[in-house]
């Protein structure tokens, strides 16, 4: 990981592009971003960029920020990234809005 910045913010970002494939309804970019394939034609394409592989990597704090209400990308996948940088004793924390969706509407929870 770069260390350019004193944080990284994961909002709401996809972490296991596998378990993605098949559990949101935004299937458009998931198959874009691994050129155009799906992930059962062209798992490579998958596993190359898959945040999930490169986590030994990670170093840096990180705010990890998700609303329960997203269909875009599912919660589990917040979960198990901040999972994944607390296991590895990444300082992290996770902020988790029942009440928003894919974006943090509400002004109040914009200002937490």
């Amino acid at each position: 990981m770069n260390h350019r910045f004193r944080a990284h913010v994961n909002h709401e970002r996809t972490f296991d592009l596998r378990e993605m494939a098949y559990a949101t309804k935004e299937l458009w970019s998931t198959e874009h971003d691994s050129g155009g394939f799906t992930q059962y034609k062209n798992p490579e394409a998958y596993e190359k960029f898959d945040l999930i592989n490169h986590v030994a990597n990670c170093s840096q704090q990180m705010l990890v920020i998700q609303g329960e209400r997203d269909y875009c990308v599912p919660d589990t996948q917040s979960i198990r990234a901040f999972t994944a940088l607390q296991r590895r004793g990444n300082p992290s924390r996770m902020l988790y809005f029942r009440n928003e969706n894919h974006w943090i509407l509400n002004p109040f929870n914009a200002l937490v």
